[in-house]
């Protein structure tokens, strides 16, 4: 290490180990150091460490040199001491003991802050502004991450709103098929149904030309038609035995439908305590929130009075600082004027002050270390307060987060309960009137078999029959009405459908509007979250170029300079690996947000096409209800036409035959007497046949025309129309 050169100094002669100790002790604190004897250390740069000779730097010699020089400039009177050569009186001179300042603003207004600051104290002020800053930079910088970090959830999150629209829509897709399906079935059946009506008809007009026909025939002619009578009789008991399966396969649904329907009441109120509870919970967790803000906001004003606390304290250090140095000053300029006196008293006074000095030194150190301790838990303890309560925040928050899906998917579960509630409702109004139904039918039906088995009894007469068959085939024909009715309201039902899947459409098209919304919020953060990195790399290169503009008077050796030069390579360094890191990030966020804007058009367009389709369900369903409609319009007509034809033709009979007055009304007693003796049935029955013989051959004989003329018009598909009528 260099020594100090005299020239350099202003007052060589005034450096002494004694200045060297205290300055040492006042640049260096934590450098545990002893003093000797002055006599023991020639020269004056040379500083005793234990028992070594510990060599003092340039700089720090400087700075002794012109500490002492501006100690010397201080007012000070003393008196030199004389010696005479032959005498051995000793002349004492007198020292001013008193104050050169009364207080700490007088010190530092006598010597200036220029005799206190020097190099180092300037270093020791900057690097805590500098770790700051770094420390300001690096919260900025984590801010960062946190806000990219959000943005990264809020773009998955989209994706996967967007992955359940997907899969809403294809839902509807497959509703939208089977609709079509299901339409497609309708159509169906209603052809199946106007079949069966037209078939029904034929059959109705066969069997009254057959009934007109009977009355004329011999038996030989009556048997055939007797055999198959009791065939379609045989048919219809089976088609009862069926019916009544159905009948209990219906009632043992609506049992199955009653049973569904009180669970569906059950989970309802289950839902809707559930729904209260969670409201319950979140009205809680809100209060909680809002607590938390309150703490957090108490805590916050705790940390800005724990600076304002901790700036306090380093000024009151700057002031103590302040003092000792003053009073270390007044020392060094007593021990010069005691060293020039050369009173071994005043030395030892002087070295007993010395020591009180350096214990009051080494109290103050651990004063301020305690306090630094104390200051840094503090502020240990304010960050990880503020940690914990930035953590269940986010807990809360993501709790509430997650309590309000769960709210939101409970309502919709509500909605589709009572949904399913209203479509039982309705299916067990339509079972309960196809049981009704059902019950009439049967009701008629034995009504009809007890009447049937009575006339054959009595008369087994074929026309009975006949009559019968014909009464038979006109409830097939109301059936045949009913099962149209039927359709109408499956028909209603698809409607209803429709409309739910063009709910759904409507929705699945907010939720679509909300992912867009979603997807330009992410945009903003991205573009905030790069100004506010360009911001913080502009603060990181002014704070480097302030740092450097501070640290070009600082004098620190070489290896100091290499580690701080590595230290700024390695910072720099990983400032732009975080720079590159949040490009490629914000790079993926835009990526993904071309993909989703992509995924949006292709649902949008998938929308379009849904749209479309159910335009074109509903079109064919209103077609089916209109051709319907025709259907029943053209069978009414069908039916005044018939029963105008048959009073015409029987008013046609009437006019031809000639029947007495008279007769009548004995056949009529007759009947009404024979009827309660049985064995003059058919003697009445034989008498009726003989005088109605005329007129059934020219009712046969018309009604014969009219069908084979309507078979002919329905075989070719032409409407039907009466004889003499004009097509409309």
């Amino acid at each position: 290490m260099p020594r100090i050169q005299s020239d350099d100094l202003e007052q060589p002669e005034a450096i002494t180990p004694l200045t060297l100790l205290l300055y040492s002790a006042v640049t260096d604190p934590d450098r545990p150091l002893s003093w000797s004897h002055p006599g023991l250390v020639e020269e004056p740069n040379q500083l005793l460490e234990g028992s070594k000779i510990v060599e003092l730097e340039e700089s720090s010699a400087i700075k002794l040199s012109c500490f002492i020089s501006k100690c010397l400039s201080s007012e000070m009177v003393a008196k030199d001491y004389q010696r005479s050569t032959g005498s051995t009186k000793v002349e004492v001179g007198e020292i001013d003991t008193r104050a050169p300042f009364q207080s700490v603003k007088d010190a530092v207004n006598l010597f200036g802050e220029g005799a206190f600051s020097g190099e180092k104290p300037s270093i020791r002020k900057v690097k805590p502004q500098s770790a700051e800053r770094v420390l300001a930079k690096e919260t900025q910088f984590h801010l960062a991450r946190k806000e990219l970090n959000k943005l990264k959830e809020q773009l998955e999150n989209a994706e996967s709103t967007k992955a359940q629209v997907l899969g809403e829509l294809e839902k509807a897709k497959r509703t939208m098929n089977n609709l079509t399906d299901k339409i497609n079935m309708v159509t169906e059946s209603k052809e199946r149904a106007i079949k069966q009506t037209e078939t029904a008809k034929r059959l109705a007009k066969q069997l009254e030309m057959a009934n007109s026909n009977g009355s004329t025939e011999t038996n030989g002619s009556l048997n055939p038609d007797l055999e198959s009578t009791r065939e379609q009789y045989t048919t219809l008991i089976t088609d009862l035995d069926a019916a009544k399966q159905e009948l209990r396969k219906i009632q043992q649904d609506r049992d199955a439908t009653a049973e569904v329907k009180s669970t569906a009441f059950k989970q309802v109120e289950d839902a809707e305590l559930a729904a209260k509870a969670n409201m319950v919970r979140v009205d809680e967790l809100s209060k909680e929130i809002s607590a938390i803000q309150e703490t957090l906001d108490q805590v916050k004003l705790a940390t800005f009075q724990a600076q304002q606390d901790q700036a306090n304290i380093f000024e009151e250090k700057d002031v103590q600082r302040l003092v000792i140095k003053a009073t270390l000053e007044e020392s060094a300029n007593e021990l010069l004027t005691m060293k020039k006196e050369f009173e071994p008293e005043m030395v030892q006074n002087l070295e007993s002050q010395l020591a009180e000095t350096g214990e009051q030194i080494e109290s103050l150190k651990k004063r301020i270390e305690s306090v630094k301790a104390s200051d840094l838990e503090s502020v240990r303890t304010v960050t990880l307060e503020l940690d914990d309560a930035k953590g269940s925040l986010k807990k809360v928050t993501e709790e509430e987060s997650s309590l309000r899906s769960l709210v939101e998917s409970l309502k919709v579960e509500l909605e589709n309960v009572k949904k399913e509630h209203a479509e039982l409702k309705e299916k067990e109004a339509e079972t309960e009137s196809v049981v009704g139904n059902l019950h009439v039918k049967l009701r008629k039906s034995r009504s009809e078999l007890e009447a049937r088995v009575a006339e054959e009894s009595k008369a087994k007469s074929a026309s009975d029959e006949m009559l019968a068959i014909l009464h038979q085939l006109m409830l097939e024909t109301e059936n045949s009405r009913k099962e149209a009715e039927e359709m109408k309201e499956k028909a209603e039902e698809l409607k209803k459908e429709a409309e739910a899947t063009k709910t759904a459409l409507k929705e699945a098209e907010q939720k679509l509007r909300v992912a867009l919304e979603e997807a330009e919020e992410a945009k903003m953060a991205e573009a905030t979250a790069l100004d506010e990195i360009k911001n913080l790399s502009d603060r990181t290169t002014a704070a480097r170029a302030s740092t450097s503009e501070s640290d070009a008077k600082i004098t620190i050796s070489k290896d100091e300079y290499e580690s701080l030069s590595r230290k700024v390579e390695e910072s720099d360094k990983l400032a732009d690996m975080k720079v590159a890191a949040a490009m490629a990030q914000v790079e993926a966020v835009r990526a993904s947000e071309n993909e989703a804007f992509k995924r949006l058009e292709a649902t949008r367009k998938e929308m379009e096409e849904m749209k479309a389709e159910t335009e074109a369900a509903l079109k064919r369903a209103t077609m089916a209800e209109a051709a319907k409609r025709a259907v029943e319009g053209e069978l009414r007509k069908w039916r005044e036409r018939e029963q105008k034809k048959a009073a015409e033709a029987a008013t046609r009979i009437l006019a031809d035959t000639d029947i007495s007055s008279n007769s009548s009304p004995q056949i009529y007693i007759v009947q009404k007497q024979q009827y309660h003796q049985p064995g003059k049935i058919y003697q009445v029955q034989s008498l009726e046949k003989e005088k109605a013989m005329a007129s059934k051959k020219v009712l046969r004989n018309n009604l014969s025309g009219i069908f084979n003329r309507k078979r002919n018009q329905v075989e070719g598909g032409s409407p039907s129309y009466l004889p003499g009528e004009k097509p409309q």
